[in-house]
């Protein structure tokens, strides 16, 4: 050992846990068919699974975005457009009118 004290490495203890989406799912499926059929349960209430209804819906709004992007790039384009158009225009066709401010 030396004069300083040396640090001990961290461990990273992971123990894995198994997850079946389908079985969870299918689950789900026959928990809602027993709540709308009004067939007792095994003292468990339905419970709707809010995750998984609020990653369908951002994955539907995440396609939708892609739409508005192409949209705003297009409207940004355009209105370059007409801005060098008109500078154009100004530099061509109105120079006394230019040198007239300077």
């Amino acid at each position: 050992m030396g004069l300083f004290k040396q640090p001990e490495y961290r461990r990273f203890n992971l123990k894995p846990r198994y997850w079946d989406p389908e079985a969870e799912a299918r689950k789900e499926r026959e928990k809602r068919i027993r709540a709308e059929l009004g067939l007792a349960e095994d003292g468990n209430e339905y419970i709707p699974d809010v995750r998984a209804s609020l990653q369908k819906e951002y994955a539907k709004r995440k396609g939708d975005r892609a739409g508005l992007r192409l949209g705003y790039s297009t409207r940004l384009f355009m209105i370059l457009i007409i801005i060098l158009i008109g500078i154009f225009y100004l530099a061509t066709y109105k120079i006394d009118l230019i040198m007239k401010l300077f």
